[in-house]
């Protein structure tokens, strides 16, 4: 085992709660190695990393299990011999496989010891929401699982033309992602997914996309003739502000001091959370950006490793 392996740095330094692990077949930097994302992390001071090994895509549903397993099996071998450095959220099949997910992820969760489940924002056209996949949620609910949300994007989902706009060098990422998470958030409040299951912790990505700076113009619409605050109170029995409070937020992309200042407008210190997007962006590249805000002491602290802490259960 190097020296970089066995390095001890968890009780200082930065935990990283938005990084990629890149298995076989997956979109990430063709030289990428823990080794390589160790040396990043000391360099950048981050003490520890959950790693996430990606969406699960196959033309079967044989293939999508299968898939899952692998890439599961691939992150927990990374974490073994490693486990001060990384921890696992593992990647179940499709939640449209409602059999599959719940068993990979009680064999994640039980076997491989996973720190939580990575999910997209929506698997084909079904958004998390959708009533088809309360059986994983009543499971998840029940382990009081963490649960981190990615967005995914429209690529290979629709063929409608709504792209369009894409020219050369745009793609998903762009606006796409920041939108997907809101319109997944938005359908987990609006079909009581968020209030039938408070013991699942929600970590979405990206200070919450777009969702966080719409949340005045939906508050708004008490007021609009169409919805009206009777029609508002249904589709939000504790308040949209109130649900949203209690999630959780990596802020990779988010940083900014606008953007920070919005969403703590909206959340506690103690639901915001550091996350890189390693190895899509450097890991300097997001530790710079928290290191130059300006926050109490306490507050950095709390972001950058101790509300990580807490919701992980990672000891001090």
């Amino acid at each position: 085992m190097s020296a970089l392996e066995q390095k001890d740095t968890t009780a200082s330094g930065k935990i990283d709660v938005h990084h990629h692990f890149n298995a076989p077949g997956g979109r990430g930097q063709p030289d990428w190695t823990p080794e390589k994302a160790i040396g990043e992390m000391d360099a950048a001071g981050v003490a520890m990393a959950m790693g996430w090994p990606g969406p699960v895509a196959a033309e079967t549903v044989q293939a999508a299990r299968d898939r899952a397993r692998m890439l599961n099996e691939f992150g927990a071998k990374i974490v073994q011999g490693r486990h001060k450095r990384f921890g696992l959220f593992a990647s179940p099949p499709p939640l449209t496989d409602v059999d599959g997910a719940l068993r990979e992820i009680e064999y994640s969760l039980d076997v491989l010891k996973a720190n939580g489940i990575g999910l997209i924002t929506h698997y084909s056209r079904s958004w998390l929401g959708d009533a088809a996949f309360e059986p994983v949620w009543n499971e998840l609910d029940r382990r009081e699982a963490v649960v981190f949300v990615h967005p995914q994007g429209w690529a290979g989902a629709c063929d409608c033309g709504i792209l369009d706009y894409q020219a050369p060098h745009l793609s998903d990422a762009w606006l796409e992602y920041p939108f997907d998470t809101a319109r997944t958030i938005l359908h987990l409040m609006v079909t009581g997914t968020l209030r039938k299951h408070p013991r699942i912790k929600f970590v979405f990505c990206h200070g919450g996309g777009a969702f966080t700076p719409l949340i005045a113009r939906l508050e708004g619409f008490s007021g609009w003739v169409k919805v009206g605050p009777e029609r508002m109170a249904e589709l939000f029995p504790e308040g949209i502000t109130a649900e949203f409070r209690r999630l959780y937020f990596e802020c990779a992309q988010a940083y900014s001091p606008e953007q920070m200042a919005l969403l703590m407008s909206r959340v506690p210190v103690s639901q915001i959370l550091f996350g890189s997007d390693y190895d899509r962006f450097p890991l300097r590249h997001a530790a710079e950006q928290v290191d130059r805000l300006e926050l109490p002491p306490e507050d950095r602290t709390a972001i950058e490793s101790g509300n990580a802490r807490r919701l992980l259960r990672l000891g001090a």
